[in-house]
C-alpha cells in the first residue's frame, strides 16, 4: 500500500469555473492506504487520495431529524478548511436536500477557501445563488451540472477525475435532481451515488465504468435490499465498502423499514457484506487497509 500524502493543492480553472489562487493549509494524511477517508455525518466524507482531497455531501446543517450531524465545532472547522478538513479542492453535493447540502455552509466554505470549487445539481446550485445573489466571484466557482439520463459528464479539476451520473432521486413531484458521482484520486476511484432510489434499468448505462472500483460509499439500502446488494456484489465489486445514511440507532423504527431497528439492518449488512467499515462519530477516520 502506498501511503496517500497530502500537499498543498491550488485548484486549477477550468472551464465556467474561476479559480482562487490562495493556497490551501497543510493537514496530515489520513490513513496509508491507497485512499484516505474521513467521515462527516450521514453521507458526507472527506476522501483523500495522490494528495487531492475531496469532500462529498458534507456541508450541510441541522440536516433532518432522526440521521447523523456533525457537532457545531466540526461544522466550523470543516467550512473553514483548517486542521483535519484543510486542502480541500473540490466540494461536491449529490442533491439539494438539507442532510446532504446547505447553501450557508457552501457559502462559507467558499468563502473561506478560495482554491476551492463546488460542484452540484442545477437545484443545488440554484439554492445557492438565491443565498449569495450579491457574491459573484463566489458564486463563479459554483458549477451546475446534470447529464441527460443514461449519459455521463466528465471533468477534471487540477488532476482529480470526476464522472457525474444521473440517477435520480425517486418518482417525486417536483423531481428531485440527484448526481451519483466517480471520482478518481490518485489512480484510485471512489462512487457515491446520494440518495437515489433508481431502478436496475437506470443503471444499467453505467455499470461497466463503475465496476471494480476502489472505494464505494453507499447508502444501507444498497446493501440490504435483495436486487441492490447482488448488483453491488457481481457487478460494481468494490475493493472497500462503507455504509453511509444508516438512521441514528434512536430513531424509530419506521426508519428501519422491514428491519425495525438500528440492530437488525446492521445485523444484515454484515451478513451481506462482512467487510463493510460502518462510520461510528462525525470527523473519526475511517479504517480502509484490508481485513
Amino acid at each position: 500500500m502506498r501511503r496517500a500524502a497530502l500537499f498543498l493543492p491550488v485548484v486549477a480553472a477550468i472551464a465556467l469555473l474561476a479559480s482562487g489562487g490562495a493556497a490551501a493549509q497543510s493537514a496530515a494524511p489520513l490513513v496509508a492506504a491507497d485512499l484516505g477517508a474521513r467521515y462527516v455525518a450521514n453521507e458526507g466524507f472527506l476522501v483523500e487520495g495522490g494528495g487531492k482531497r475531496v469532500l462529498i455531501d458534507g456541508l450541510f446543517g441541522d440536516g433532518v431529524s432522526g440521521y447523523p450531524v456533525s457537532p457545531a465545532e466540526v461544522r466550523d472547522r470543516l467550512e473553514r478548511g483548517v486542521g483535519e478538513w484543510a486542502g480541500i479542492g473540490v466540494a461536491l453535493a449529490t442533491h439539494f436536500h438539507p442532510d446532504h447540502f446547505d447553501p450557508g455552509s457552501v457559502g462559507r466554505f467558499l468563502e473561506a477557501n478560495p482554491g476551492a470549487v463546488f460542484i452540484s445539481t442545477p437545484q443545488a446550485v440554484g439554492k445557492l445563488r438565491e443565498t449569495y445573489p450579491d457574491a459573484p466571484g463566489l458564486l463563479a466557482r459554483a458549477r451546475a451540472v446534470l447529464p441527460a439520463e443514461g449519459s455521463v459528464e466528465r471533468l477534471e479539476i487540477d488532476d482529480i477525475g470526476i464522472e457525474v451520473l444521473n440517477l435520480h432521486h425517486g418518482l417525486r413531484d417536483p423531481p428531485v435532481q440527484n448526481l451519483g458521482f466517480i471520482v478518481t484520486l490518485g489512480g484510485e476511484r471512489f462512487l457515491h451515488f446520494g440518495d437515489t432510489e433508481a431502478k436496475i434499468d437506470d443503471f444499467a448505462p453505467y455499470l461497466e465504468r463503475l465496476a471494480d472500483v476502489d472505494l464505494a460509499l453507499l447508502p444501507f439500502w444498497f446493501l440490504s435490499s435483495t436486487w441492490r446488494a447482488e448488483m453491488v456484489r457481481d457487478r460494481i465489486r468494490p475493493r472497500r465498502i462503507v455504509v453511509a445514511h444508516l438512521p441514528l440507532p434512536t430513531a424509530p423504527g419506521s426508519y428501519f423499514g422491514r428491519w425495525q431497528s438500528y440492530e437488525n439492518l446492521v445485523r444484515t449488512i454484515r451478513d451481506g457484506f462482512p467487510q463493510a467499515r460502518f462510520p461510528r462519530s462525525s470527523g473519526e477516520t475511517l479504517d480502509l487497509t484490508a481485513d
